[in-house]
């Protein structure tokens, strides 16, 4: 794992298998990093000492992604191919669990903590209610015909970025990024999802999506070992951040301040 600067770069091992997903809390004193080996890993950022990590081992397989809850530094969402996700609790060091109908690829907390929206393995999209512990299901959208979909970010209260590849057997392989309303007018309990744009961002599958507290910029990386910074009112393109990754992106997340951006690189899968 790699944290990108204009300076330096730090390192932390100690999974046994690939990092799956990553993520800085929301004071910026901790990183997350989830693992094809079922494990969870909480590293503290300050201290980068080996060893000083704290292991979470609740998931029955691989963890596919994770979220911190932006309201509150010890509470950390993650989803994995058991068919669950989990909402852990630093300092009481439990878990609850959320069962869902496929394996969970990604999960993103909403910027109020109230909701989760994840995506599974069949290539829909769910959204999660966890207010006050109601954990349910309360809306869902399918693209199985049309995209992978891949990581999600909230953008505002009522819109999610989805990056995805492109499935059409016919058509250029291309990363793309689409925006998703969500309307409430059904009241707080149920909603809808629906997509309103699309933009291409990558010359290959974009796996990975990450915006930063101010809502003011998002990050996506690719297949094509690129990572892109975006202006996030405007949805366009600024510049790329790292071109220099040997493999395809893995995982990627900005820091609590927006100042740095973490990211990982591995061998080229879905």
């Amino acid at each position: 794992m790699h944290v990108l600067t204009t300076t330096a770069t730090a390192s932390s091992q100690g999974h046994t298998k690939v990092i799956q997903a990553l993520g800085w809390n929301c004071d910026g004193k901790k990183l997350a990093t989830a693992s094809a080996a079922s494990d969870v890993r909480v590293w503290n950022v300050e201290s980068h000492r080996e060893g000083k990590e704290q292991v979470l081992e609740d998931h029955k397989s691989s963890v596919e992604g994770l979220s911190w809850n932006p309201t509150n530094p010890d509470v950390l969402a993650t989803g994995s191919a058991d068919k669950a996700i989990r909402l852990f609790d630093l300092r009481a060091k439990k878990s609850l669990k959320i069962d869902t109908p496929d394996d969970v690829l990604n999960v993103a907390y909403s910027a109020d903590g109230d909701y989760i929206v994840m995506s599974d393995k069949s290539e829909n999209l769910r959204l999660v209610d966890v207010r006050s512990g109601k954990n349910k299901i309360i809306a869902s959208a399918a693209y199985d015909k049309e995209y992978w979909v891949n990581e999600l970010a909230w953008h505002g209260k009522d819109s999610l970025l989805m990056c995805a590849g492109r499935q059409k057997a016919d058509a250029q392989e291309k990363g793309m990024v689409e925006l998703i309303q969500l309307d409430w007018s059904q009241g707080g309990d149920a909603g809808s999802l629906k997509s309103v744009a699309s933009m291409v961002a990558h010359t290959a599958n974009c796996t990975n999506i990450s915006i930063d507290a101010q809502g003011d910029h998002f990050a996506t990386g690719a297949y094509d070992g690129t990572v892109c910074l975006w202006d996030a009112h405007e949805l366009a393109c600024l510049r790329p951040a790292c071109t220099a990754l040997e493999e395809s992106v893995g995982c990627l997340s900005f820091s609590h301040d927006g100042n740095l951006i973490a990211a990982t690189s591995e061998p080229e899968g879905r």
